[in-house]
């Protein structure tokens, strides 16, 4: 019976591979070349490309070889009726109202590779101001979908050294002459070796197609067909739904600008800034006394945009995370329990409880705990690989995308210009943290600010130093003190803390990643859009 079930679940023909290589003609037609690397059984008679929806472009010159190198009789038009036998060795073109169908026989089962290829004409086009195509090479609902798609794109002749002298565009593709995106697959569209390179990362779903979008600089290209509209109108049409517009990028103007400035004038507005930042900081930090309670009202993204604004340069948002933790768990929002994991031994983990008073929270230790509420689930116990899966899945990036926003702020000395006793309190009580040993006695209301403290010391990058200092003026204290003492645990915490800083840092890494490819440098390809294209349509495969 089990072997009777397997046999069943492997059953029908396979798709294993589809390599397809497009070499681009001057005039805009395209030799498209197609392999398929295929486990054939005794279902269906034959295999069939759908080519639909191309705008005016003819299919013609229909070839097809198999493993063994031979060529199938082209009989021109197909019926798809005759039985499997008939077809065998034939190939043939079913014309239809919107496109074609290019159809051979399956022959023989068993470990097949069938070759075809074809032309279709100007399947790039002129535009007023570049010109290019946005094309479904591979068609949804594809049977069998295919586990692997890859398809290469180069100009004509590009292996013909001869060529390749007598004509530049042969020379290849890249991100100086060509701009490219991909759509409806999982997977990566790139400049590789002077070709356009879209791969799939992951076997085909329900819903997978593959479209690749290019514009090419004026000139490399002869168009036979040509349009007074601009490529952007096609470009606006196939990012419309799709994740290519999740992020807006820089103007023209303003990229110009920044460009302008910065090619003129870099040594003079590097030591123009750095002399700035020194007059800054020599204002704050001369005669500067200690200070002992908390700046601000404890805002401790307040306090984060101060140091970065009066930093050279690097600015951090790792140690603000870090700090936003232990405020957390000095609210009773976090606690660490200590259980004991599959293999018997005792481990720490975060145990997430209701933030009191959220409403009345900054915004930034909402969004931290909202995370952590919804990375642990039912059980609210909250493991550091929950987290980096539940930062990782694209359904969260909406959520992922506005916390980094509202993590990263931009801050400037020039907007602390009327906050000068603040910051210098700030800096006030960093001196005292650092010198925190200095001290011989403590008074009782100073220790009751210790937890405070601690997560200052730790937005200032000096908790392990401060901490130390504590333990060894009053090691009563964390004796006494639970939640002191969980703030202190240098064991289980610097685990939560890594996670959520590389997994914020990867976030942040993966939203400019988007904002790249949509300029068309390359990069993955958008799950949704593409709209507008030429090709493909619905089907194919074996039937």
């Amino acid at each position: 019976m089990l072997l009777v079930s397997a046999t069943n679940l492997f059953a029908g023909p396979r798709l294993k591979d589809l390599n397809i290589c497009v070499e681009l003609c001057p005039n805009g037609d395209a030799r498209i070349t197609e392999v398929r690397q295929m486990n054939i059984d005794s279902e269906g008679t034959e295999c069939y490309i759908v080519l639909g929806n191309l705008n005016g472009s003819k299919v013609s010159d229909l070839k097809v070889t198999d493993e063994t190198g031979a060529e199938f009789e082209n009989i021109g038009k197909w019926d798809i009726e005759r039985s499997r036998s008939w077809k065998e060795g034939k190939c043939g073109i079913v014309t239809k109202r919107d496109g074609y169908e290019l159809c051979w026989g399956l022959g023989e089962s068993g470990i097949r590779t069938y070759t075809t290829s074809y032309v279709v004409t100007n399947l790039l086009r002129g535009y007023s101001d570049a010109d290019g195509f946005n094309y479904m090479f591979v068609a949804e609902g594809l049977n069998p979908r295919p586990s692997h798609v890859k398809v290469t794109i180069v100009p004509e002749g590009a292996t013909d050294s001869s060529k390749m002298a007598a004509d530049s565009t042969a020379a290849g593709f890249s991100e100086e002459n060509a701009a490219i995106w991909g759509f409806r697959y999982r997977g990566d569209v790139r400049f590789e070796d002077g070709a356009i390179v879209a791969e799939s990362s992951e076997p085909f779903s329900s819903g997978s197609a593959m479209i690749v979008m290019a514009r090419f600089n004026k000139g490399m290209f002869s168009p036979a067909v040509t349009s007074d509209e601009s490529f952007d109108t096609v470009e606006n049409r196939a990012f419309e739904g799709s994740d290519y517009n999740d992020d807006e990028g820089f103007s023209f103007w303003e990229v110009m600008f920044f460009l302008l400035v910065f090619v003129l004038f870099p040594l003079l507005l590097l030591f123009g800034y750095l002399y700035y930042v020194w007059r800054a900081r020599r204002k704050v930090t001369k005669d500067l006394l200690w200070y002992r309670d908390i700046p601000s009202g404890g805002n401790l993204q307040w306090a984060n945009d101060v140091q970065n604004a009066y930093k050279y340069f690097n600015t951090d948002y790792n140690n603000l995370l870090s700090a936003c933790i232990l405020r957390l768990i000095d609210k009773g929002a976090i606690t660490i329990d200590k259980t004991l994991n599959n293999k018997g031994k005792t481990v720490q983990n975060f145990v997430i409880h209701e933030l009191p008073e959220k409403e009345q929270q900054p915004r930034l230790l909402q969004m931290i705990h909202e995370i952590f509420q919804k990375a642990a689930g039912n059980d609210t116990v909250l493991e550091p690989k929950e987290l980096k899966t539940w930062m990782k899945k694209s359904y969260n990036q909406s959520f992922t995308d506005s916390f980094i926003q509202t993590l990263h702020t931009k801050s400037s000395i020039y907007q602390f210009r009327n906050q000068l006793p603040e910051v210098r309190q700030l800096f006030g009580l960093k001196k005292y943290l650092k010198e925190f040993s200095l001290l011989d006695e403590r008074h009782v209301q100073e220790v009751a600010l210790w937890k405070d403290y601690m997560i200052y010391a730790t937005l200032f990058g000096i908790a392990d130093q401060v901490i130390k200092d504590m333990k060894k003026i009053n090691p009563d204290y964390f004796n006494m003190d639970q939640v002191a003492q969980q703030m202190a645990d240098d064991m289980t915490l610097p685990t939560i803390y890594s996670t959520l800083q590389s997994s914020t840092t990867r976030a942040a890494m993966s939203k400019a990643e988007r904002e790249a490819r949509a300029s068309g440098r390359g990069g993955s390809a958008s799950w949704r859009g593409g709209g507008g294209f030429s090709g493909g349509g619905f089907g194919g495969g074996v039937r």
